[in-house]
């Protein structure tokens, strides 16, 4: 026997699981992983902008090149987008001024791209006529524009510009042979002051060219030892003031030729390196020297030269970071001081530029555009105090400290440097320490320990400690009202103006460092964790501690709060791939280690402890790493001390090292903000908007009007407000929440008339402010007035895809106000159905009969039945039926159901019932209601956290008669905002992939909903829904149409087409003729051709599926032939006495005039005059329709005439 038993109180967890919005991002960097920088003038405006060719920028990865415009003297603005898509080859780009007009246009390989000088380009095309290009792009004839050399079979031409950017094939360039492959390089060999030419490849022209001007070159000159496939480069390797040779792709490696000052070259050395991506003077002494390859490391490395004698690696900069896209070189004079500077850009997000400072030297890394550079710490303050939350980050390989100025609604300005050059940073919370107003900056770099803000971020100074010290936590330790810092052996007394003065405590042992009054008695203690221990440091006040310690379980991050509710501190830790609880006894000792989750694969980078939605119980954000993978989470706090499961934030995290809550939009909730490696990401909190109107309703048993332990709450049931028209119902566990605005607000629940709302008034009213923006514990209860038995019994299949397993939903819900007792559910299995198991077990099952036994079902409560179910083939027939009987309830019988399985169908897809007639999906005008059904499958590779279903529903249906009538797992918010959007969440539903469990992997949502009253004929309701699973995109399902039809103006009749024809009317349908009450067969067109003499009649089917018969049509053979003679009129026609015919042509005496009934009888012979009227009496005839026949020499007609009753 099955006895349902009242529901128990449940412990209230929110369910608004709309949980965190779309990422906005604060700030992003201007490159990512950029793979090609170079320096070009841009904007013709006469110094060098810096270009990068990044491999995705934004959340979209997609490519582009961007320019950051140098504003002289290597100061740099805006960077903005020149080209957006794949760059083939990208590794070969250049800026050149192909056009000679000022500005540097893009090639890539033998294609250009021309610039209009704002930096937008568009493609112009191959600038070779004939392919094989140099890829020089340098002055050849001395006429200021880009000139080239071009390869061909046998030989070697000049590829001359004419300063539009067109290029012809010019003079050959040395001696006719085989050129298979090409390189070419430019310098001044001989000292003449003009640009000579080398070329290697493996080709016979190899050697160099001297330049006679105007564009002619001398004849080929060899060069000893120098043979293909050699590939040249021109620079003055020993300091001499002239043009050497470098040669890379000898046989000895890359060899690099003296010159003499007058061409004569012969070997000075080799070089330890490959071809470099830049070769120049970088360091300003007077000879070239290489960028140097890092492999993933990321640091910037010059071999620098000295004098072509010794070639030594100078490290400019340690980056300390691995990244497959290493780092990529360029170079340009970027400061306008004659010296070319080294222009970097690679994985860790730190482009910039390297000023050659002369005399041998490389100055530290400037910055040619806004980026992150690894972002591994972020704080919320409003630095320049606007009444808005700012936002401060430091940088691990950037090195430096930003800050971002909040417009106030979540969008940011530009980056603001605090410090750079301040290695390893990774540390930047804020706090007031000196009492002006400004919130300080405090790091974990010595030189910058602290960082004074000045006049509202406008600047800044760094500052060290006394004893050179940082700071791990900022608390006041002495109770004298201000923060002190605590460092590592030693905390810093604040005087309440700055000034921290050490102290020494040998008990602040390393580790990861937190303050919070743990012991209750208003100072602050602090918890110190590390992979091998865990203390609690009890403050006594004056700065004196007491030592507890705790086990050690290789804690990584935590973060302190009052987990279990009691009032006390208790704090969350990251635990190799777990969360743990430890839980405070109130003395400051954690007494109990508890599991709270499992399954944090990878990297643990940071956890926070917050009330994310709202209800008083602190919940857990975090952030993980594993590999490529880097997401965040959430886990709400149940209120006990443990947490729910773990939902998805955001699944695309880019090592996301840190967050921190803050309201960055104003509206009061605190938002979820994160520092990634390459940007700055938040999400607005979703979870309430920072006005609420919270409560439940529930079945008052005791009619106190207050909600207690015997009492039960009732999912589904509308709640509304008069602070705005959002519709809102209790969710699964029977709670509500409305949102609201400042103000006083009234709050109602209408039930059904047999039921009603014991609260006495039955509105209750609510006044929100800045200061408390939640009401809570705004209940409704209820109890039944009148006696009705009313139940409501509904079937769900889940998708039936041939050959796979399946499930049935039965749902029996007591929705009257008598308790049904005694119930018998019979659920009759036919046609071969196969089930593989129930849920719950039947009581007995017997010849394919499955019979669950009920005692009783209380008001709103339900009892459901899973069947697990295995389909057949496609086109097979899953059959079953039912039969729900009771005392106090009245009967529910279905018989028969029969559902169609196939192969091929949409997992995700909405239903509506009834369908409808056709493709229009016509019903009755009258209709009282439509049933929707939406069913979801998680299709994807791993567990859905989230589902929530968004339908807009139609301006036809009434949103305040929506019913939630099933639903496959636990609703957690289900509301209809003003839009008339719907929204049924999911929250914590953790629905399997289809992979791993079919069946499990379904879900469904299944509600009615009425028209609006009074709609017209052919109004079309259209419905669909989007579905969402986590963070992804949504699935958007088929739409289903219903039209509302009056039948009632649907007619049907009967006209004739032509002698022997009649027609249907109206002309679109479906027909079926009839003949004296008998259908005719094959009769179901338009048309009939008459056949025979009898009544017919004709039914018509519209397309909206009406149907009407027609009135009879009489048609009697009257044996005239052919009309033929004049035309005929009745006068009147339906006539009572007598009826007069007149006709265009004359009556003749002999013509033989008669009168017959509809069966073909003569009842009255009348003589013709010679006139052109004819009166036909009735003179004791029925009422009817009578033909009139007349035939003679010239005439033939059949008149109809009709005699009625006065």
């Amino acid at each position: 026997m099955k006895l349902l038993y009242a529901l128990s109180a449940i412990l209230f967890t929110l369910g608004s699981s709309a949980q965190f919005g779309p990422i906005q991002l604060a700030f992003e960097s201007e490159t990512k992983f950029p793979f090609r920088v170079m320096a070009g003038d841009v904007d013709g405006d006469g110094d060098l902008d810096a270009i990068t060719y990044n491999s995705g920028t934004g959340s979209s990865n997609t490519n582009t090149l961007r320019w950051s415009e140098n504003l002289g003297g290597g100061v740099f603005g805006e960077t903005r987008v020149m080209f957006t898509g794949n760059i083939p080859a990208a590794e070969a780009l250049q800026a050149r001024d192909m056009d000679n007009d000022g500005d540097a246009d893009v090639v890539v390989e033998g294609t250009w791209y021309r610039n209009d000088g704002t930096g937008a380009v568009t493609l112009v095309g191959a600038y070779s006529p004939v392919g094989g290009a140099g890829l020089l792009l340098q002055d050849l004839d001395g006429d200021g524009d880009v000139d080239d050399v071009v390869r061909t079979a046998t030989g070697c031409n000049l590829l001359l510009n004419n300063g539009a950017g067109v290029f012809t094939v010019g003079a050959a360039i040395g001696p006719v042979g085989t050129n298979t492959t090409m390189t070419v390089a430019q310098g001044d060999l001989n000292g003449d002051g003009l640009p000579d030419l080398v070329l290697g490849g493996d080709n016979a022209q190899l050697g160099w060219y001297a330049n006679l001007g105007g564009g002619a070159f001398g004849p080929q000159q060899t060069i000893p030892g120098y043979v293909a496939p050699a590939q040249p480069h021109c620079g003055d390797v020993d300091g001499d003031g002239d043009d050497d040779l470098i040669v890379f792709g000898m046989v000895d490696g890359t060899v690099w030729y003296a010159n003499d000052g007058s061409g004569g070259l012969v070997v000075g050395g080799t070089i330890p390196s490959e071809v470099p991506l830049v070769i120049a003077d970088l360091d300003g002494d007077g000879d070239v020297d290489f960028s140097e390859d890092t492999g993933n490391s990321c640091d910037v490395h010059v071999l620098q030269n000295q004098g072509g004698a010794a070639w030594t690696t100078l490290v400019v900069e340690t980056v300390d970071g691995y990244n497959l896209a290493g780092t990529r070189y360029g170079v340009g004079d970027m400061d306008g001081d004659g010296r070319d500077d080294l222009l970097t850009s690679g994985g860790m997000d730190v482009p910039g530029w390297y000023p050659n400072q002369g005399n041998g030297t490389i100055g530290p890394r400037m910055r040619f555009c806004q980026s992150m550079g690894g972002g591994y710490d972020i704080s919320a303050s409003d630095i320049d105090q606007d009444g808005d939350q700012d936002l401060v980050t430091a940088s691990r390989y950037g090195d430096w400290v930003c800050w971002y100025p909040n417009n106030g609604d979540g969008t940011f300005g530009d980056q603001q440097v605090v410090v750079e050059y301040r290695d390893g940073v990774t540390t930047s919370r804020t706090a007031d320490l000196d009492g002006d107003g400004w919130p300080d900056i405090i790091t974990n770099v010595a030189s910058c320990a602290v960082i004074w803000n000045n006049n509202g971020g406008s600047s800044w100074t760094p500052q060290a400690l006394p004893d050179l010290g940082t700071s791990r936590c900022e608390t006041d330790l002495d109770g004298d009202g201000d923060l002190d810092l605590v460092g590592t052996g030693t905390w810093y007394a604040n005087d309440g103006n700055g000034v921290l003065t050490p102290q020494a405590e040998p008990l602040l042992t390393q580790g990861t460092l937190k303050a919070g009054d743990l012991d209750g008695d208003g100072d602050q203690d602090l918890v110190i964790m590390d992979a091998f221990s865990g203390t609690t440091l009890l403050n006594d006040g004056s700065g004196g501690f007491t030592v507890l310690t705790f086990p050690a379980l290789y804690y990584s991050n935590f973060a302190l709060g009052d987990l279990d509710g009691d009032g006390d501190l208790d704090a969350v830790a990251m635990v190799t791939t777990t969360i743990r609880g430890l839980y405070n006894d109130g003395s400051g000792a954690f007494a109990q280690d508890l599991l709270l989750y499992t399954g944090a694969q990878g990297t643990r980078r940071n956890i926070i402890m917050h009330d994310l939605n709202g209800d008083g119980v602190q919940d857990v954000a975090w952030a993980l790493s594993n590999g490529y993978i880097h997401q965040t989470y959430y886990n709400l706090g149940v209120g006990d001390g443990t947490l729910g499961p773990a939902n998805l934030i955001d699944p695309t995290a880019e090592s996301a090292a840190a967050m921190v809550i803050a309201d960055l939009n104003g509206d009061v909730v605190p938002d979820l903000v994160t520092v990634r490696f390459r940007s700055i990401s938040w999400q607005e909190n979703l979870f309430f908007n920072a006005y609420r109107l919270r409560g439940s309703v529930f079945l008052d048993f005791d009619l106190n009007a207050t909600f207690d332990n015997e009492d039960q709450k009732v999912p589904f049931r509308l709640v509304r407000s008069d602070a705005n028209q959002v519709l809102v119902w209790t969710n699964s566990a029977g709670d509500y929440d409305l949102p609201a605005d400042e103000g006083t607000w009234n709050v109602w629940h209408t039930p059904e008339p047999l039921f009603q709302v014991t609260n006495d008034p039955d509105v209750l009213q609510a006044t929100l402010t800045a200061a408390a923006p939640i009401a809570s514990g705004l209940d409704f209860g209820l109890a039944p007035i009148a006696s009705s038995a009313s139940s409501f019994f509904s079937v769900t299949p889940f998708t039936l895809r041939c050959n796979t397993s399946s499930s049935l939903q039965f749902h029996l819900r007591n929705t009257g106000s008598f308790i049904p007792e005694d119930i018998l559910i019979d659920v009759t299995l036919l046609g071969g159905l196969a089930v593989e198991y129930y849920s719950p077990p039947p009581d007995s099952v017997v010849n394919g009969h499955a019979y669950w036994n009920v005692d009783s079902l209380g008001w709103f409560q339900s009892f459901h039945i899973h069947l697990g179910i295995t389909t057949g083939e496609a086109g097979s027939v899953l059959e079953y039926g039912y039969s729900i009987t009771g005392t106090n309830m009245d009967p529910i019988v279905v018989p028969s159901v029969q559902r169609i399985v196939t192969c091929a169908m949409d997992p995700n897809d909405k239903r509506v019932e009834p369908e409808g007639h056709g493709t229009f999906g016509a019903v009755d005008i009258a209709q009282d209601r439509f049933e929707y059904i939406i069913r979801f499958q998680n299709t994807g590779t791993d567990t859905a956290f989230t589902v929530v279903l968004v339908d807009t529903l139609d301006a036809d249906l009434d949103p305040t008669t929506m019913e939630i009538l099933d639903a496959s797992h636990a609703l957690t918010r289900i509301e209809v905002d003003e839009e008339h959007v719907a929204w049924f969440h999911f929250q914590g539903i953790l629905l399997p992939d289809s992979v791993v469990d079919e069946p499990g992997s379904q879900g469904f949502l299944k509600f009615r909903i009425r028209p609006v009253a009074g709609l017209p004929h052919l109004t079309t309701i259209t419905n669909a829904a989007a579905i969402y699973f986590d963070l992804n995109a949504p699935i958007i399902t088929n739409t289903v149409l219903n039209t509302l039809v009056d039948c009632d103006l649907h007619t049907a009749s009967i006209t004739p087409s032509g002698p022997d024809e009649l027609s249907a009317l109206p002309a679109d349908g479906t027909y079926q003729w009839f003949l004296d009450g008998d259908s005719i067969a094959g009769a179901t067109g338009p048309t009939l051709t008459l056949v025979e003499n009898g009544q017919y009649t004709v039914q018509v089917t519209s397309v909206y599926g009406c149907v009407q018969l027609s009135d009879p049509f009489g048609v009697v053979n009257t044996g005239t032939g052919a009309h033929t003679g004049g035309h005929y009129a009745v006068l009147p026609n339906p006539a009572q006495d007598a009826a007069v015919v007149v006709g265009t042509g004359t009556f003749h005496l002999h013509d033989a005039v008669e009168l017959l009934d509809m069966d073909g009888r003569v009842v009255r012979r009348l003589a013709a005059t010679a006139t052109d009227r004819l009166v036909v009496a009735r003179d004791g005839l029925a009422a009817g329709t009578y033909l009139l026949r007349i035939h003679g020499t010239t005439t033939n007609a059949v008149v109809r005439i009709t005699f009625v009753d006065r």
